[in-house]
This record gives C-alpha cells, structure tokens and sequence, in this order.
C-alpha cells in the first residue's frame, strides 16, 4: 500500500531542522578586561554569533555588555500612520540571543527575539515560547489567506457586474 501525500501538504513550507540548515561556523573565543574587576574574562561566542565584538575587546567592558547575536532578516511593509502618512515600518524580525555575564540566568542561554513591528519586541523566548509565536502567526496567516479568497471573490463578481 502506497501513501501519498496531497499536493497541499507537501507544498507547505516545514520548521528547518539542524539537518537542512547550512553549516555554521565554529564559535570564536575571546577575551575582555572586565571593568568592574579589572580581570580578563574569556568569552566563547554563541555559535553563528555575527556581532563584532572588536570594541569589546579593545576596551574595559561591563560584563553585561557583552553579548551575541545571529542575523535577522529584515522585511518591511508600508503602514499608514495618523492623515495618510505612509511609513515603512520592519516587520516579524527574529534571532538568536545570549548573554553570558547577563544577572538573568535565562539570558544566559541561547534565547529567542522577536520583533514583531520596529522597535517592539517579544524578548527571551525558550523554544517553547517560539513555537506558540510560530502557531499564533501561522494561525492568523490562515485567516488572511481566507480573506485574501474572500477579497479575490468579491472583486471577480464586481468585474463581472461592471
């Protein structure tokens, strides 16, 4: 017996797993004079950390200053603001975060940012987290797609009444 999948389900786009993605490079490590004890702290990256951290090094350092980030991917959307003033404002941005010297001890692990409209975060999110932001957005993507339906309906009965 021969399972197939519809083609709707197999055109749906899947969470990438640590297999699919590209290879990341190796954590980098090193080392910060710590302003408060005037010691050197030795840091090791969070694995794809892109942040330069060349100032860090070169200059005494809070130790929770420092921290690392991946890369978010930037969108924009045009929102109209206040009498049709039309602003582009970056949209549904995320990565990853860690602060290692961080007084929160969930800081201090990889942790989740979401920036859901320019400048207004959901911070600290564990995987868990994540996921319940990944299905609520999922969720109400679905109810645009029914309306995106619904708005192509009605404008191909308007066409054909015109």
């Amino acid at each position: 017996m021969r399972t197939t999948v519809p083609a709707k389900l197999a055109a749906m786009p899947v969470q990438p797993t640590a297999a699919t993605r590209e290879t990341i490079p190796a954590p980098r490590t090193w080392s910060f004079l710590d302003r408060t004890t005037s010691k050197l702290q030795e840091v090791t990256c969070l694995q794809g950390c892109t942040v330069d951290h060349t100032q860090d090094r070169e200059t005494p350092q809070h130790p929770e200053d420092i921290w690392c980030a991946t890369t978010s991917t930037d969108v924009y959307l045009p929102v109209t603001e206040g009498a049709n003033k039309v602003e582009e404002f970056r949209v549904l941005g995320a990565f990853i975060r860690q602060e290692p010297f961080s007084r929160h001890l969930h800081e201090r692990v990889p942790h989740a940012q979401v920036e859901i409209v320019d400048d207004h975060w959901m911070e600290s999110l564990d995987p868990d987290g994540l996921a319940t932001v990944i299905l609520t957005l999922e969720a109400q993507l679905a109810k645009f797609r029914d309306v995106h339906a619904q708005l192509t309906e009605l404008r191909e009965q308007g066409r054909v009444q015109l």
